[in-house]
């Protein structure tokens, strides 16, 4: 390999090492070297240049972007080219940091110290694979997944020093278009093979695709019982158990993957959902901080992250049996609230977020855990102008958190107004989120099912102007809905009808009159609320003295 036509990239931020490695570099023939002290330094200069060798420190400095976020985003973002070898070198050795690394797949990960000796060969190795595959990665890179597999079985063909390469490569782009059978007849002679850590691995995860969880058990264990650490076969542990509903091991697998491996993003959504199904909604909440902290520095980061940290914490609240516990989430939540108005990383990725509409829409759902559901109706409906104030559409930040509220207050055409505002986007919302507002939607069918077929009942009765009817149709309506604020228009509706009809208001219509009152008077309302409203109270207010 000739370093001399090579151009190449040293990220660190260690100016000594620096030098050093920018000296080992030209030694090796590299005339073209340029350095950088910050992985936010190196995404400027890729979208200008291409490298074709990257050598990154994991660590940069604290709260600055580290080596493997680097590598994630230089690939996703295709900042690098196909055949570009890139090289993390760290001096911490801690199993959980190589884990991670490993796991954003760099061309090798060297620990430091190393000699000029070990950095070439890692080098040449690692770029001899990369030529080798070059039309592979290309046609992945192009999104033609076909091709490449077409392109990597003719490699196979005849054997090759790379045979290993190929096929991992080959299982991952069956994965990718969705045949796993295919999958496992390029693993096949691995599964009563020679045991080799890739290939087990991969067996395990298209057993799960295969829907075949006793068999994606199986290899896990065996793999478990050739390298206890490997936190590949805990996941797969996990999600078989998941599966098969045996929600304990699950639980006891995804920690224990975490424990190993606790710089993983995937691993942490799956940890929620687990976490989320199986009721330990403090392993939810522990992974829901984990995503926005892996998060917020990457090509991964949305202000959606950040929400659902805070939301998960209202979730262990609403939860907990012990007041003293559920007020010690409870405060956690508003405190993590108030730090977001002084988080840069949530500025920087989303200058439009609100977060003192957001903190409305979480006081909201505080006051509905804490049963006020007055308050928590004030809260809400604040936000709701609020946005309608600021943005032309709702934000989809704002969305599931506004909806959990909702269902809960019974405002059920607001929250299915917005499932359907959600539902109409390209935007994939994160598993947090999907998951909650599918537990939301369950939760809430039978009482939505009462209330739209009452207040339909309603309708119709005051229609005909059987207004006794009606009010009673709208009271059970208001049963499942107890503050919501249509059914209290439509039952003060039907009350003036009986005040004009009798010409006068009985003690008992006056009373319903200012229990209803409560629910509506200094509430936000939207403008055809508010104008219905006034002329409802305007009329009433020739039978009943304010």
């Amino acid at each position: 390999m000739q370093f001399s036509n090579k151009q190449v990239l040293i990220v660190e931020d260690q100016r000594p090492f620096l030098l050093l490695l920018k000296g080992l570099m030209h030694s090796m023939g590299a005339s073209d070297v340029v350095t950088k002290s910050s992985a936010e330094q190196a995404v400027s200069l890729c979208k200008k240049h291409k490298f074709d060798i990257v050598i990154c420190d994991l660590h940069l400095g604290a709260e600055t972007k580290n080596g493997y976020e680097l590598i994630e985003e230089l690939r996703t973002r295709r900042l690098i080219n196909p055949t570009s070898v890139f090289v993390l070198i760290s001096a911490d050795s801690a199993r959980p940091v190589v884990l991670g690394s490993i796991e954003r797949r760099p061309d090798d990960f060297l620990i430091k110290p190393f000699s000029q000796v070990q950095l070439k060969s890692r080098i040449v190795r690692a770029w001899q694979k990369r030529q080798f595959l070059h039309q592979a990665f290309s046609l992945i890179d192009q999104g033609e997944y076909n091709s490449a597999i077409d392109h990597i079985e003719a490699l196979l063909e005849a054997p090759r020093h790379y045979k290993g390469h190929c096929e991992q490569l080959l299982v991952e782009l069956y994965w990718r278009i969705a045949q796993p059978r295919k999958a496992l007849d390029v693993l096949r002679n691995y599964i009563d093979g020679k045991p080799v850590l890739w290939a087990q691995i991969a067996i395990g995860r298209t057993y799960l695709l295969l829907n075949e969880h006793e068999k994606a058990i199986s290899i896990a264990k065996k793999t478990l019982k050739r390298n206890r650490f490997n936190a590949d076969a805990h996941d797969i542990l996990a999600q078989a158990h998941h599966a098969l509903e045996a929600g304990e091991k699950a639980l006891d697998s995804i920690k224990e993957a975490i424990k190993l491996s606790p710089f993983s993003l995937p691993r942490h959504f799956k940890a929620c959902e687990i976490g989320r199904e199986n009721d330990d909604l403090v392993l939810a909440a522990n992974s829901s901080q984990a995503i926005w902290d892996l998060s917020k520095r990457t090509v991964h980061k949305k202000s959606l992250h950040w929400c659902g940290m805070i939301r998960s914490l209202l979730d262990v609240a609403e939860s907990a049996d012990d007041k003293k516990q559920r007020n010690k989430y409870q405060q956690e939540a508003l405190l993590t609230l108030q730090r977001g108005k002084f988080d840069e990383y949530l500025y920087k990725m989303d200058r439009d977020f609100d977060v003192d509409i957001f903190g409305n829409i979480i006081n909201a759902r505080i006051s509905a855990i804490d049963g006020k559901l007055i308050d928590a109706k004030r809260h809400l409906n604040k936000s709701q102008t609020q946005l309608d104030d600021k943005y032309s559409e709702v934000p989809t930040a704002f969305i599931p958190d506004s909806i959990n509220v909702m269902y809960k207050l019974g405002e059920f055409d607001d929250a299915l107004a917005l499932n359907a505002i959600l539902s109409a986007r390209d935007e994939v919302l994160d598993q947090n989120s999907s998951k909650m507002l599918e537990t939301q939607a369950q939760s809430a069918q039978k009482s939505l099912a009462s209330y739209q077929q009452f207040n339909r009942e309603g309708i119709q009765h005051y229609q005909q102007q059987d207004y006794e009817r009606a009010k009673a149709s709208f009271a059970l309506a208001q049963g499942f809905a107890p503050v919501n604020t249509g059914v209290a228009l439509n039952l003060l509706q039907c009350l003036l009808q009986i005040a004009i009809q009798e010409d006068k208001a009985e003690v008992k219509l006056v009373n319903e009159c200012k229990r209803l009152f409560k629910l509506i008077d200094d509430m936000p309302l939207k403008k055809t609320y508010k104008e219905k409203y006034d002329n409802i109270r305007d009329e009433l207010s020739k039978f009943i003295g304010f």
